[in-house]
């Protein structure tokens, strides 16, 4: 279906760092595929992540943007606060 994505591992550093390749169904053929950085690291209330997302194209910025907080970073902070009460 148009407008999802796919991707595949690139990198993985157990505990570390996954570095993913990213393509939406939506991108033009000529727009490359984008590279997804996470990072993991220790904080001191328990643990950081990181996200460096890059070569997502000008025409699909704000539907990644609003896509990582909606599908990601939202239900990951759900999900967690959930656990620790």
């Amino acid at each position: 279906e148009r407008g999802w994505i796919e991707g595949r591992n690139l990198l993985i550093v157990p505990k570390r760092l996954i570095v993913q390749s990213w393509r939406s169904g939506i991108w033009k053929r000529t727009d490359p595929d984008s590279i997804l950085i996470l990072r993991f690291s220790k904080a001191p209330r328990g643990a950081k992540i990181s996200l460096v997302h890059v070569n997502v194209p000008n025409h699909d910025h704000t539907r990644f943007t609003k896509g990582w907080h909606k599908y990601y970073w939202n239900p990951w902070k759900a999900s967690l606060t959930r656990r620790s009460s």
